[in-house]
């Protein structure tokens, strides 16, 4: 279980061994390397301020054998499992647009975008939680139910994952 932080926006917990909360001003506090101001020098359809999630990964220590992450929006409606090392190495949380934070009925306080992955169902909108673990985790993206249109077929049309 993770060290309780009432800031707390979301946290990482599962197989690591440094569960932990992370608060606006934990992302804010980050060296600048693992920050990025314009997200759209990244990729110019999105924007806001973000953070790489590899940094914050680390900073909860996986455990030996994770291999998996699942992403969890706060209510609990929506997560998507996507593998651990392939999926760091590009993902970013954002956490402000426009210099303001991202408000609840927006999709904030926190999203997870992974830019230019071939499935935008896999961006998830309001996080609470990041999950580590061995093996995949509950999926809900409307690629992963049976009888699902593929998800390019979603975003070629502009619908949104949640």
């Amino acid at each position: 279980m993770p060290a309780r932080n009432h800031h707390a926006l979301f946290t990482i917990e599962g197989h690591c061994w440094r569960p932990r909360g992370f608060s606006k001003l934990d992302l804010e506090g980050l060296n600048r390397h693992y920050q990025i101001p314009d997200l759209s020098t990244v990729d110019a359809r999105l924007q806001g301020k973000a953070v790489r999630l590899r940094k914050l990964v680390d900073l909860a220590g996986p455990d030996y054998g994770a291999e998996w992450m699942t992403i969890e929006s706060a209510d609990g409606e929506y997560s998507v499992s996507l593998p651990l090392n392939e999926t760091t190495r590009t993902a970013v949380i954002i956490h402000e647009v426009d210099g303001q934070p991202i408000p609840h009925d927006e999709g904030g306080p926190v999203r997870f975008v992974v830019p230019f992955h071939a499935d935008q169902c896999v961006n998830v909108k309001s996080v609470g939680r990041i999950v580590l673990s061995r093996e995949p985790g509950r999926d809900t993206r409307p690629s992963q139910q049976e009888g699902a249109a593929p998800a390019k077929d979603a975003a070629r049309t502009g619908e949104s994952a949640q």
